[in-house]
């Protein structure tokens, strides 16, 4: 009898009694974590044009802190720095093959015409971040300078009045022949500028105050600080006017204003 009725105690404590199973209990379902929305992707030509209005508009206070008679140079490095971080983010989302490739011929070959002024700013600028730290830094980017004017040259010859010839002139130029500087490869490059942009001051006041002062070429110099004083250009017309001003000092007296020595009496 115990026995009888601890079994049915059992049996109604596992609802057997109704002959049916007992459906097993439904647990809580474990709270989900809210999925993080992801970010959109970038889109390259955006990011293209960002960077590139960027890196002119750097550029553009650089040229402007430059005009003053006591530059801050290290204001200038940093936004050189700057410009050509810009601008090289700029081509590189246009051409990510080229940012990827370790060799700086081969990538040049792979950037074309839509990010050529994003090229030609990046070196622009640090070829002007290297002047502000001295001969060094732009020794050791000779290379990779002029690889990318070149490239420019081919891709957008027109490109900021020449630049592209104008700057790989004054390059070869400032540096000193050992590191690869060349005084006729920079009068060439030079006077192709001048002949592809004859209304650009800048074309002849770089020809004038690189090659003809460091060639001692007076006719030169004069020659082309007269065009550019004449200039619409009213920054690069005084800047050829002050240059003329300092003919002698740079290139010492006309031969014609020096006395002639008298011959010695017998």
């Amino acid at each position: 009898m115990r026995r009888a009725l601890a079994a049915a105690a059992l049996c109604a404590a596992a609802s057997c009694h109704s002959g049916k199973r007992a459906p097993p209990p439904v647990s809580d379902p474990a709270p989900r974590r809210p999925v993080a929305a992801l970010p959109p992707p970038s889109d390259p030509a955006k990011v293209a044009r960002q960077k590139l209005e960027a890196a002119r508009a750097r550029r553009l206070r650089i040229v402007q802190a430059e005009q003053d008679p006591d530059p801050d140079t290290s204001a200038i490095a940093a936004d050189a720095q700057t410009c050509a971080s810009d601008a090289h983010r700029s081509w590189a989302a246009q051409f990510p093959e080229a940012s990827a490739a370790t060799d700086t011929g081969r990538a040049m070959q792979l950037i074309w015409a839509p990010g050529a002024e994003a090229l030609y700013l990046e070196a622009v600028c640090t070829a002007t971040w290297a002047r502000m730290q001295g001969f060094t830094p732009l020794i050791e980017r000779r290379d990779e300078l002029v690889s990318a004017f070149e490239r420019v040259a081919q891709l957008a010859p027109g490109l900021d009045g020449a630049g592209a010839d104008r700057e790989l002139g004054a390059l070869y130029a400032a540096l000193p022949s050992y590191a690869g500087g060349d005084l006729e490869e920079a009068r060439r490059r030079l006077l192709d500028a001048v002949l592809r942009a004859p209304d650009d001051a800048r074309n002849h006041l770089v020809l004038a105050r690189t090659v003809a002062v460091k060639a001692q070429d007076r006719a030169l110099f004069r020659e082309h600080l007269n065009a550019a004083a004449q200039s619409a250009d009213p920054v690069a017309s005084a800047q050829a006017r002050a240059l003329l001003q300092r003919e002698d000092e740079l290139f010492g007296p006309a031969e014609a204003a020096q006395p002639t020595p008298s011959r010695p009496r017998r």
